[in-house]
């Protein structure tokens, strides 16, 4: 906590008093929803981002996240997002303090899933399974600038993963007993969930274009 405070002193005199400029450097916290239609399963996460503007309609973000999903109570999958993202503002002048900024935004990203039987669950074959990944993602969103220095922002999007999908399901054996089977698919696929974001973000510095 006294580190970012500390960031956000060092930062304020070298935030632009124009908004509309491209080079500004932020920092932010995150969190994260994810949904995964196919399954009925509810994914909650955390992580972090920072972003760089690189014109006064076009901004970045790259980003971390740590996923946790629970299944059935009788496991967890664990997701890890590495990746970057292209935000569209289509308002002519998008950064204004106490106002809603609109955008669209599509990226790409790195993922590692885990999934792992809870302790004490009877497993038929495995007790856990993992993959590499790589994912596009695109939707919508918007910031709202508390001030023209900080903004809250939620963002919604489609992620589709291309990889060797990993399923977790159960099945009663002849003897009556509820077995687990982790699966991973023996062909690549597509597997896709819906990411809800929640974030936090504050201009720190102007790496370009800075003002005299």
């Amino acid at each position: 906590m006294k580190t970012l405070f500390l960031l956000l002193l060092i930062g304020i005199p070298f935030v632009s008093q124009s908004q509309n400029e491209a080079g500004q450097f932020s920092l932010g916290m995150r969190s994260t929803l994810s949904l995964f239609g196919d399954h009925g399963k509810t994914g909650i996460g955390t992580g972090g981002q920072f972003r760089i503007r690189v014109h006064k309609n076009i901004n970045t973000d790259w980003f971390t996240d740590y996923i946790t999903t629970d299944i059935a109570g009788l496991a967890r999958r664990h997701d890890y997002h590495i990746g970057w993202s292209v935000l569209f503002y289509p308002t002519k002048n998008p950064i204004q303090e106490k106002k809603i900024t609109p955008y669209f935004i599509a990226g790409h990203c790195f993922d590692y899933t885990e999934v792992q039987a809870n302790a004490g669950i009877v497993v038929n074959n495995f007790t856990k399974a993992s993959r590499w990944s790589s994912a596009v993602q695109g939707g919508i969103g918007a910031h709202y600038n508390i001030t023209e220095a900080f903004d809250v922002s939620l963002t919604t999007q489609y992620m589709l993963h291309l990889g060797k999908e990993i399923d977790a399901h159960t099945h009663t054996n002849s003897a009556g007993v509820e077995e687990l089977f982790i699966e991973e698919a023996a062909h690549q696929g597509l597997e896709g969930h819906l990411l809800t974001t929640l974030s936090m973000n504050y201009k720190i510095a102007n790496l370009w274009n800075r003002k005299k």
